[in-house]
């Protein structure tokens, strides 16, 4: 086995996370530049953001003229589609499913795909596509984990971990989650193993990205704080939010990769121009929106809900803002949506739409629990569920439950949820079994041996 010496690692470690950080930091700022231009101002939607107080989540209202959001999605799919199309076609889809191809691969990026990545998931994102910006930052940070290794002259072996520990600096930096982001780099390669030589360097790169990312976006968790509490009473129900999660991560797996069979087969059959593609998804995404506005108050919450990352609703359910109808409904309209986004080729991270996905599905049965039983599932149990929820799903579709745990812990700033937590999303990761949602894992370090000896 080629051998690495422990401060070499850190170094890689070091000056991987710093480029993640300010990477991200790039990125985060464009998201928000271009949500603020094409959401606020064009739309008319005051759309709620991940760590807002009680008072500025209460304050948000839907677009004033829904149906703008269709030419809105169209643009932004036509011109992130062209820039893919033309300068990087690796870039298209989800960007941590590309990283790990790259790690289990040659290790090698072309220098252009971070930044092809960053600005062509702005404007995914951005104009409303149902996507996430941390598998593009995983991407974009692997990729200059890639590109340090060029300029470095890595062996083999220390290049793949450049690439791991550039997931591990990015996710940890833009989530504000250095431990999850350290653990992430080390367990998401692989279904049953994790990648133990990563995992110090890895520590340096999310802890480097995290404190230059908070010294531009602040320390506090992306989620803040809210009122919750729990009880041993309630732990039944969080094992039955964990069965609950398996069963709704299962079908976001299989939605999202049977949307994508069927775009990937009409581009054959029809000859379809691979930055159509996600225009196509786009117009069926956006006039199932207008569908829904038109139809009630609550299914109007419910399309506007599934725009973006989904984390504003995310937010509003740890505040108990949403009524229940609409946390029943978001779960399944949010993996439609993501697959449509997502699975035709636009490029964005699945990542934020899983966790979203599970905070609806845990607010969806906390709410009705509360409703039922209020004696013991309280108002501020239903925020418990939500983060529950979140980890629970994502934990289990990624095959990474310790990372996404600890993650969304350090993101709501709730440790003392540990419990409960670990009951559900062990559950949901039994009962998947191999289902993930980043085909590009591998099953175990003992399958890819050769890999891990270079």
């Amino acid at each position: 086995m080629a051998e690495s010496s422990l401060p070499r690692l850190l170094l890689i470690g070091l000056l991987v996370g710093a480029v993640s950080g300010i990477g991200a930091v790039v990125f985060f700022k464009g998201i928000e530049l271009g949500s603020h231009i094409l959401l606020n101002n064009i739309l008319g939607y005051n759309y709620p953001t991940e760590g807002l107080n009680f008072a500025e989540a209460s304050a948000w209202y839907p677009p004033e003229t829904v149906w703008l959001i269709l030419p809105i999605l169209l643009i932004g799919a036509l011109v992130s589609g062209l820039i893919v199309w033309k300068f990087a076609p690796e870039a298209e889809g989800h960007g941590t499913d590309a990283a790990l191809k790259a790690y289990h691969g040659d290790g090698k990026i072309r220098w252009r795909v971070p930044f092809i990545k960053a600005l062509s998931s702005v404007i995914t994102i951005s104009s409303g596509g149902s996507a996430g910006c941390e598998g593009p930052t995983a991407q974009i940070s692997a990729g200059f984990g890639s590109i340090l290794a060029d300029i470095m002259k890595l062996s083999p072996r220390e290049r793949r971990i450049a690439i791991a520990v550039g997931i591990g600096g990015g996710v940890g930096a833009i989530f504000k989650a250095p431990l999850g982001g350290a653990i992430l780099a080390a367990e998401i390669l692989y279904l049953r193993d994790f990648k133990y030589d990563a995992l110090l360097p890895a520590f340096v790169s999310s802890l480097t990205g995290y404190a230059i990312f908070g010294l531009f976006e602040g320390f506090t968790p992306l989620f803040g704080t809210a009122d919750m509490s729990w009880t041993a009473m309630q732990l039944p129900f969080f094992l039955l939010l964990g069965i609950l999660s398996a069963g709704i991560g299962y079908l976001y797996i299989k939605t999202f990769y049977k949307t994508k069979k069927v775009f990937d087969a009409a581009e054959k059959k029809y000859r379809i121009p691979k930055f159509l593609k996600p225009v196509i998804g786009a117009g069926i995404f956006g006039l199932l929106v207008i569908l829904l506005a038109y139809i009630s108050p609550e299914t109007l919450l419910v399309g506007v809900g599934c725009l973006g990352t989904g984390y504003g609703f995310v937010q509003l359910a740890l505040y108990n803002l949403l009524p229940f109808t609409v946390l029943l409904l978001l779960p399944f309209v949010k993996i439609l949506s993501t697959a449509l986004t997502i699975g035709s080729g636009a490029s964005g991270g699945v990542f934020a739409p899983g966790l979203a996905v599970g905070g609806f599905l845990g607010g969806a049965l906390g709410s009705g629990l509360h409703l039922l039983l209020p004696e013991i599932v309280g108002a501020s149990a239903v925020p418990v569920f939500v983060i529950i929820g979140m980890i629970a799903v994502f934990g289990g579709v990624s095959h990474a439950p310790i990372a996404v745990l600890l993650m969304v812990l350090e993101m709501t700033g709730s440790f003392t949820l540990a419990i409960p937590a670990v009951i559900a999303v062990t559950a949901a990761s039994i009962l998947l079994k191999d289902h993930t949602i980043f085909k590009e894992q591998r099953i175990s370090r003992v399958k890819n041996r050769k890999l891990d000896e270079e």
